[in-house]
């Protein structure tokens, strides 16, 4: 087990490592497409986005289906390959990565102009959409490859294959009551905590599903949903911690004022183990309230807050405020920033659950043809209810620092350069005993620095 035992249910290697994608999904005060949101990690409005940096041009299938297809590469040095606090080892990494997507045209490609072709400057410009079908989708398959560059056989083997996919789709986007859902898979991969030619890879799949009511026109419209999680290692030695979580709830939205949105969500979900799991079963229950509005042209606010319970079966439970606030500023046309706080309760893989205070900031600022962006972040993090062996408690305390720091320079439209580093900073006052004797910190500091180029058709 002490495999995990360094990032308690993985929550803080993928709350450092992907949280940089949380401010681009969120940031837009109302918008919403009628669909699941697609992964922070993909959203395609972030800068940080590290999957669809590039787009180009697509090849028409039939009517109304573009295919996109796109290459990359990227290479660089990462500081401490195993996260370990003492001895940490060095390594290059070598990446390639691939993606296809396909799906219905966009709506810029389904919009005609219905009158003003004969190119006169006063003669009136209308448009239409045209008809979009009774069903429109999306379809992502995406790869990526690690190679370590080095002479040790540990370090090697913690590289291969990470990728998946990613199915979006609305039945009747045009009609007061919708069907919408969103279908992701991946596989994602990292190495142990401790040199050592094993590894802690994991196989994620997340299903959502809404029913939707927006009648055009109406201040009041909202949708119920459901999202399935599956959540499982491939080692069998890490199976107690492979998982299963259900939500099903409500969403009612209320459209106040032109940009000013009220909403109220309630949920309840069953969260439970998988197999030989020791996950203790759990019924979390979430009721909230918030608003998303733009304060000026150039400033938009989106909060809320409600009270959430998780009763678990066993062990230590959570009854506590949820609450959260984004601030996002327009400075000038090319550049923006975003400031967000949030406090919550979450499942965690080895342990009961994990309170998290969150802190992140973020700015993007384009100076054409190319963008730059950081967004850092501070976790204050406590797990409580941890299944960890070799411990002498069920609470672990977590200072962890995060940040992305990059660029992108696009020298067309279908290519890119790319330039990232990340940081991750965990210090904790947890400790296990790995045999032995042997009393092993957690804690680690990880630099990665890459250098890529990014090429789509």
């Amino acid at each position: 087990m002490k495999a995990l035992a360094n990032c308690v249910g993985l929550g803080v290697c993928l709350g450092v490592g992907f949280g940089a994608g949380m401010l681009g999904s969120i940031a837009p005060a109302l918008a919403d497409d009628g669909i699941p949101p697609p992964p922070a990690v993909m959203d395609p409005t972030s800068a940080v986005n590290p999957v669809s940096i590039v787009s180009g041009a697509g090849i028409q299938v039939g009517e109304g289906t573009v295919f996109h297809p796109q290459i990359g590469i990227e290479t660089g040095v990462v500081s401490n390959v195993f996260y370990q606090q003492d001895g940490p080892v060095a390594a290059g990494l070598l990446r390639i990565l691939a993606e296809v997507s396909t799906g219905s045209l966009p709506t810029q490609r389904l919009t005609v102009r219905t009158t003003g072709d004969d190119q006169d400057a006063a003669t009136p410009q209308t448009s239409t959409a045209a008809n979009a079908g009774d069903f429109q989708y999306s379809a992502d398959l995406y790869a990526s490859w690690d190679q370590y560059l080095s002479t040790n056989n540990n370090v090697n083997a913690q590289g291969g294959l990470g990728g998946g996919l990613l199915l979006r789709g609305i039945f009747n986007p045009q009609h007061p009551l919708q069907f919408s859902f969103q279908e992701h898979g991946s596989r994602v991969i990292r190495a142990t905590n401790f040199e050592a030619p094993s590894d802690t890879d994991r196989d994620v799949n997340t299903l959502g599903l809404r029913l939707n009511y927006l009648p055009y026109g109406r201040s009041l419209n909202g949708y119920l949903y459901y999202q399935n999680t599956i959540d499982v290692f491939e080692a069998s030695s890490q199976q107690f911690a492979n998982r299963m979580l259900n939500v099903l709830g409500l969403r009612a939205n209320w459209q106040w004022l032109p940009l000013t949105r009220v909403f109220a969500d309630v949920s309840a979900g069953y969260n439970t183990g998988i197999g030989s799991s020791q996950k203790v079963n759990s019924l979390p229950v979430t009721a909230l309230g918030g608003i998303q509005t733009a304060l000026t042209l150039n400033t938009t606010l989106n909060a809320h807050i409600g009270y959430t319970n998780g009763f678990y079966a066993s062990g230590p439970s959570y009854s506590a405020l949820v609450a959260g606030v984004l601030v996002g500023y327009r400075y000038s046309p090319l550049g923006r920033v975003m400031a967000l706080y949030s406090y919550d309760h979450q499942d965690s893989i080895n342990a009961n659950f994990y309170r998290d205070h969150l802190f992140q900031g973020s700015i993007e600022h384009y100076f054409v043809p190319f963008v730059l962006f950081a967004q850092p972040e501070l976790r204050l993090r406590q797990y409580d209810g941890t299944i960890v062996m070799g411990t002498t408690g069920t609470t672990r305390n977590d200072l962890i620092v995060g940040a992305t720091v990059g660029m992108r320079y696009s020298f067309r439209d279908w290519i890119a350069g790319t330039l990232d580093y990340q940081l991750q900073v965990i210090q904790t006052d947890f400790k296990y005993d790995a045999g032995g004797g042997v009393v092993v910190d957690p804690s680690y500091v990880r630099h990665e620095l890459l250098l890529g180029v990014r090429a789509a058709y």
